[in-house]
């Protein structure tokens, strides 16, 4: 944990989650990054791996230094990594004390897989009833595909949320980031506390949490779902636009690209007078938002048409004292540079290697979650937890 633009405190204000046990048996990302948000918020991780092989994720990506990828020591900082053969009966039953004094477990493995040796989550939570059991899977829990295995991928193409990525001409995209893994690790999360909170009302109970890739896939579309059961409407893709405001997208100014994000009447009225078309505002067909939307091409060729004419710092100036949305495109590596990421403190040191990692995107009265821990060797643990 870290104060804003301070050095790490670790200290027990940062604890938000301290005296909460968590096991993990995660693979690649999405169970990972809801284990590192637990571990970040102060709780305990224990990551159950593979004797001698470990999660994936470990070799995800080339070697860092020679050693785990990139990746999982980002998504594991922190936790303390033990090696159990869950397939053996010796390795269950060291799982099993392992789970006796545990508050949540969370898992990604094959539903198929976990059900037959007895660590789904209706059979642990028999044996365990104060504890919460979370299981994500890749298709859900019931239907034809329950057991199939899946990725990112599989999730954004089978649910729509491919479709409505790309440009109009262009096939469906993927996102560039792992949208769909890293959301199913948030939902790990939030319904894992909204379990532990049930467990105190309860009498000590706690519960089965299920989720899979593609409920979050179809939750993060939901207003394109809606759209098409209530108005019959098929998204189209886009590109950048957003296809319920207008103008809402990627222009080009004279020396690269700023993204204009009007989002009301008022600020389209704000839009007219900066660029020097005042009447634009009293002009039917852009007087309201749904008038734009229907003459779409014709307004968004005006406004891409003006905007190549000046520098992307002329109108990045002009349109935030005009009180409209507007930044330029930056690289990461501009991004990381800018004074306003900077004044976050959302980047921060390990302070025993240096590696540089952030921090988690909320700050708890002025401290930023985040473990300065790294992340944990191979069975680095056993002799603490087995």
């Amino acid at each position: 944990m870290e104060q804003v633009g301070g050095n790490a405190s670790g200290s027990s204000s940062g604890a938000w989650l301290g005296g909460l046990r968590v096991v993990e048996l995660g693979q690649f990302l999405s169970a990972p990054f809801g284990g590192m948000i637990f571990c970040d918020l102060g709780a305990e991780v224990v990551k159950v791996e593979v004797p001698g092989k470990g999660d994936d994720g470990r070799r995800m990506g080339m070697p860092f230094e020679g050693g785990d990828a990139l990746i999982f020591r980002d998504l594991n900082r922190g936790k303390k990594s033990v090696t159990i053969d869950i397939k053996s009966d010796d390795g269950r039953q060291s799982l099993m004390a392992l789970l006796e004094t545990a508050d949540i477990v969370i898992s990604n493995l094959r539903q198929g897989v976990l059900a037959a040796l007895g660590l789904d989550g209706p059979a642990l939570s028999a044996r365990f009833p104060r504890l919460v059991c979370c299981d994500l899977s890749a298709f859900g829990h019931a239907g034809p595909m329950h057991h199939d295995p899946g990725y990112e991928p599989l999730a954004q193409a089978y649910s729509g949320l491919a479709s409505v990525n790309g440009t109009t001409e262009g096939p469906p995209l993927r996102t560039g980031p792992s949208i769909v893994d890293l959301g199913s690790g948030m939902w790990i999360v939030i319904a894992a506390l909204a379990a532990l909170r049930q467990r105190d009302a309860n009498g000590g109970r706690g519960g089965v949490v299920e989720l899979s890739l593609l409920e979050t896939a179809m939750t993060w579309i939901g207003a394109d779902v809606s759209g098409y059961l209530n108005e019959g409407r098929v998204p189209a893709r886009r590109g950048n636009a957003q296809p319920l405001l207008v103008p809402y997208d990627a222009f080009s100014a004279s020396d690269g690209m700023i993204c204009l994000a009007v989002g009301n009447d008022t600020q389209f009225a704000r839009l007219a007078e900066v660029v020097g078309f005042p009447e634009w505002a009293a002009d039917a067909r852009f007087a309201t938002n749904g008038e734009r939307i229907r003459n779409r091409a014709t307004l968004t060729g005006m406004v891409a048409a003006l905007l190549m004419t000046r520098s992307r710092d002329h109108w990045e100036a002009s349109f935030r004292s005009a009180g409209i949305p507007c930044t330029r495109f930056n690289t990461i590596a501009e991004a990381v540079a800018s004074p306003q990421v900077a004044s976050l403190g959302m980047l921060r040191p390990s302070p025993s290697t240096g590696r540089q990692s952030l921090g988690l995107p909320f700050t708890i009265d002025g401290v930023r979650p985040g473990s300065l821990d790294e992340a944990p060797a191979l069975g680095e643990h056993n002799s603490q937890y087995l």
